[in-house]
């Protein structure tokens, strides 16, 4: 992969002088001929990061569908970060879902991940609304994740941490899969996805701080590595 995506895109301003970064809020502008290049990149991600048995992305699901949104980082070797999401009008408002973010191991570490949820909030409109208004959701057994994007949220269901159940958003985690995953009910109210990374294995690692809790939460919760929990949370914005 080239350092950038060539000119018919535009990258944005990037905090790391030896990074691109390109923001999509409609995935679908990728032209075609920088599709398979792409996802191949994006797959190679995966492959390090889990234990692969098959591609993520494929064309009969790929991520260059109009109902998705991109982040692409790049330097002189190539694609070392990616962030998936989608954008959802739901019942009680806007709704955002982290669909998929991956970063190079030699690369972690650098604050990607916070600056892809901030420009997740911005080009989702999220950033002007008032907190509390925004829905913010994703799918993980990687406890890292998990309390990343738990961090950024007033409350989340469900709450690994404390005993606090919200009935709101244990509706809106409903609603919030059934649109994204149809068939593929949750088991409450853990918010249990059972069979969700049968193709792919989280590599386990130490855990430190509050990740070190959640993922001893999620062990009893979970112990299946090819179960996920879908969570929601009430964004701060």
């Amino acid at each position: 992969m080239p350092r950038n995506l060539g000119s018919g895109y535009e990258a944005i301003k990037s905090p790391w002088t030896d990074y691109a970064i390109y923001s999509l809020p409609d995935a679908s502008r990728v032209e075609a001929c920088d599709r398979q290049p792409l996802m191949d990149a994006m797959n190679g991600i995966i492959a390090v990061n889990w234990q692969a048995t098959e591609p993520h992305w494929t064309t009969t699901s790929s991520p260059f569908d109009k109902k998705y949104s991109l982040i692409l980082v790049y330097d002189r070797s190539g694609l070392i970060a990616f962030s998936v999401y989608r954008i959802l009008q739901m019942s009680a408002g806007l709704g955002i879902y982290r669909s998929g973010t991956e970063v190079l191991p030699a690369h972690q570490g650098r604050g990607f991940y916070g600056f892809f949820t901030s420009e997740v909030l911005k080009c989702s409109g999220a950033a002007a609304r008032a907190e509390g208004n925004v829905l913010y959701g994703w799918r993980t057994r990687n406890p890292i994740v998990w309390a990343a994007n738990a961090k950024i949220c007033e409350k989340v269901t469900p709450s690994l941490l404390d005993d606090t159940q919200d009935l709101a958003l244990q509706a809106a985690c409903i609603e919030m899969c059934t649109s994204l995953y149809p068939g593929k009910p949750l088991e409450l109210p853990d918010m249990i996805m059972r069979g969700a990374y049968g193709h792919i294995k989280h590599h386990r690692q130490a855990y430190h701080g509050t990740a070190s809790l959640v993922d001893a939460a999620m062990s009893r919760k979970i112990p299946n590595s090819a179960d996920a929990l879908f969570s929601v949370g009430y964004a701060r914005v």
